[in-house]
């Protein structure tokens, strides 16, 4: 078991991860036809389950086991055995995608005991260490680059959201509908003459 009472990403960057995540998908797979709220979905994913593992537990940190590399595995292979391909398996290796970024976006290789778990130990809950949440707002005011990365988050979504043209209500309703952005393939160059 791990002592983790100063764990320094013990409190999630929501804005950070969603922009940060998004953006290195589109960059690295260029997908128009990506299901952005099953990737939204896996950048969430990972701190929803292990913050509500932490908070009936009782343990410090909110990186638990949906931060090792086996979980998101786990699913990616049910995944695979379980849909045909198509739309369904694009939509859920996409949320695999974003959960596996997750981990990226979180250096958990730098914590090898939960990133590699269970190969070091079945247990990394460090129980009797107190709650996560009487100390979290603590730990995210008194850290400024929490609030830089938010910030810069927070700019490159609303940038998205203009880009996008989702001001525009039918793009809106598209993006509830199917989860595509209208404008997710990059504009190729006018010709020249």
């Amino acid at each position: 078991m791990r002592a983790l009472s100063a764990h320094p990403r013990s409190l999630t960057v929501l804005l950070w991860h969603l922009a940060a995540i998004t953006f290195l998908f589109r960059w690295i797979f260029r997908d128009p036809k990506v299901d952005m709220r099953f990737l939204a979905a896996g950048v969430v994913l990972p701190d929803l389950i292990d913050l509500t593992i932490a908070t009936f537990v009782g343990t410090a940190t909110g990186e638990l086991y949906a931060h090792s590399l086996i979980v998101p595995t786990i699913v990616a292979v049910v995944v695979l055995l379980t849909t045909r391909r198509g739309r369904r398996r694009r939509a859920w290796m996409a949320l695999v995608v974003a959960w596996l970024l997750h981990l990226l976006i979180d250096q958990m290789w730098l914590d090898a005991e939960v990133f590699f778990w269970p190969v070091f130990g079945w247990d990394v809950i460090e129980t009797g260490v107190g709650s996560f949440w009487p100390t979290a707002w603590d730990r995210a005011t008194s850290d400024v680059w929490r609030w830089v990365l938010e910030t810069i988050g927070l700019l490159y979504l609303v940038r998205l959201y203009f880009v996008s043209g989702l001001t525009d209500r039918s793009a809106r309703a598209e993006l509830k509908q199917t989860g595509r952005l209208t404008d997710f393939t990059p504009q190729a160059p006018p010709p020249s003459c």
